[in-house]
């Protein structure tokens, strides 16, 4: 027997609409591995908004991929989220289920500081001062630890944290438990989505992060991802994604077209994040009420 299924003009406005941002996300993303791929003796035939490449080279990926420079920038994206991240998530955690209780002492003083360093953010020179005060400059520490905990996730864990069902928490307490085995043995098992949405927005941001790198760091070995894509993308450095070694190994490296180099970096740039989407997405459905009502 054939189903029928009736689909309302409201459905499939929807519908079409998220068909039609899926389509406008992807697009860019095809155009980048199009440019990528394209051997360079085609890559006059590409239009400016082509998908398809004309033809299939993956040259220029190994020649990326070859150069110390953008190994070690990577590296240092990875060491730079990793850590990250792994803080993040453990101080907004701690902190958020500590003000997530009525009771703690000066809990209203505290939540109204911490959003007054939301509303109103030191300028980059206070922030510049602070950094080279406390010898953290030119350190990895300098970014890791820039907006350790994230005002507005805060505020987002603490409702999370507020809305678990008090029964989870009396009957801990009738058991004997401290507050730091409740929160290991019963608030972080129900509150994995949260930790993941959360961590998601926590990684895109450590990944993205390039200004403060640079503002930061001195040391170009030091330097992540990003901030060599800058130094190319935009500053036009070409001799930071060819080595004097690349052009040794590959006799025609300084032919290779501009942007097809510019869309492979950032290509290799953005794969890492691409990836890590799809490992969250089961739990992204369940964190995207994060802080909302429940009944």
């Amino acid at each position: 027997m054939v189903k029928k299924y009736n689909i309302s003009a409201s459905d499939l406005i929807i519908y079409s609409s998220l068909l039609l941002g899926v389509f406008l996300v992807i697009w860019p993303l095809l155009n980048l591995l199009a440019w990528a791929l394209t051997p360079t003796n085609k890559v006059h035939l590409l239009d400016g908004l082509d998908i398809f490449p004309k033809g299939f080279d993956i040259d220029v990926f190994k020649l990326m991929l070859s150069n110390p420079r953008v190994l070690i920038s990577f590296t240092n994206s990875i060491y730079i989220t990793s850590i990250g991240l792994c803080l993040n998530i453990f101080f907004t955690s701690i902190a958020a289920y500590a003000l997530s209780k009525n009771y703690l002492p000066g809990r209203n003083i505290i939540l109204t500081i911490i959003i007054f360093t939301m509303v109103f953010e030191p300028s980059i020179v206070t922030e510049f001062l602070v950094v080279k005060k406390i010898g953290l400059f030119d350190s990895y520490w300098s970014i890791i630890l820039y907006k350790m905990v994230n005002v507005y996730y805060l505020i987002l864990m603490i409702r999370f944290f507020k809305e678990l069902p008090d029964a989870y928490f009396e009957a801990a307490e009738i058991d004997g438990a401290n507050h730091f085995q409740t929160f290991y043995y019963i608030v972080l098992p129900l509150s994995v989505p949260a930790m993941m949405v959360i961590g998601l927005f926590y990684t895109v941001a450590h990944w993205n992060e390039y200004f403060h790198a640079m503002i930061y760091l001195n040391d170009t070995s030091k330097w992540p991802l990003q901030v060599l894509l800058r130094e190319f993308a935009i500053v036009g450095d070409r001799g930071s994604m060819v080595s004097y070694q690349n052009i040794l190994e590959w006799g025609d490296a300084t032919q290779i077209d501009i942007r097809r180099m510019r869309a492979t970096i950032i290509f290799i740039t953005l794969f890492p994040i691409l990836l890590l989407f799809p490992l969250i997405l089961k739990y992204f459905t369940k964190g995207i009420n994060l802080g909302g009502i429940k009944e």
